[in-house]
């Protein structure tokens, strides 16, 4: 029948010249991802860990303080970090802990700073944030570096942020919310608990890239 696709019959060179079956890229490329999981090839793969195996990892690793974000308690992770995943073009994939979102999770031996802030590597100026664990879900978060703000009087949004050198970034009447951006140089556990304490304020959310579902 004319109106039958030949996949066998389809190929496509590679850079040496040689004709590879399209099909056959498709299950090379399969077999490759189920290798790297299984961490038969590359166990320091956290990312493909189970919750089991992940809390295992963590607890490994040197811990921060804790404290409550939007009703879930966080730890601090200071030897974790994480970057934007196209920011950086020399980190190998071995590196990477976790991927989460737009962000790619690494592993340093030393933690850079004795506070939870975002901060700029002086090579390539790439920004890089604060990593957290939360113990209920079993999962890594990134602080962005943004938060919320719920106000008694949303009048008051560009006075904080004046006040707080914050960076407004928009306002939500309905939800009685203002959006702001945190400065790079700012110790975000002193902010929050100084925005916390303003009679203004009547509550504190730090921006969080934590729980993502797949859909399936």
């Amino acid at each position: 029948m004319h109106n039958i696709i030949d996949l066998a019959g389809i190929s496509e060179k590679n850079d040496n010249g040689v004709a590879i079956p399209i099909w056959m890229k498709g299950t090379l490329f399969i077999i490759g991802l189920l290798l790297m999981c299984s961490g038969v090839l590359v166990p320091q793969f956290a990312w493909c860990l189970d919750s089991a195996q992940r809390e295992a990892f963590v607890a490994s690793l040197p811990l921060g303080e804790s404290f409550e974000n939007d009703g879930s308690t966080y730890v601090w992770l200071p030897t974790l970090r994480a970057e934007k995943t196209d920011a950086r073009k020399d980190k190998a994939m071995e590196d990477v802990v976790e991927r989460k979102g737009l962000f790619s999770v690494y592993k340093q031996l030393h933690a850079t700073d004795p506070s939870i802030r975002t901060e700029n590597e002086s090579a390539g100026n790439v920004s890089t944030y604060p990593v957290v664990y939360n113990p209920e879900m079993k999962s890594i978060g990134i602080i962005t570096g943004k938060l919320w703000l719920k106000l008694k009087n949303m009048q008051d949004a560009s006075f904080i942020a004046d006040m707080y050198s914050i960076s407004l970034s928009f306002v939500n009447n309905e939800m009685e919310t203002a959006f702001y951006n945190i400065p790079g140089d700012v110790n975000i556990q002193t902010l929050r608990k100084q925005l916390e304490a303003d009679s203004r304020v009547l509550r504190v959310t730090l921006d969080m890239v934590d729980i993502i579902q797949h859909l399936r």
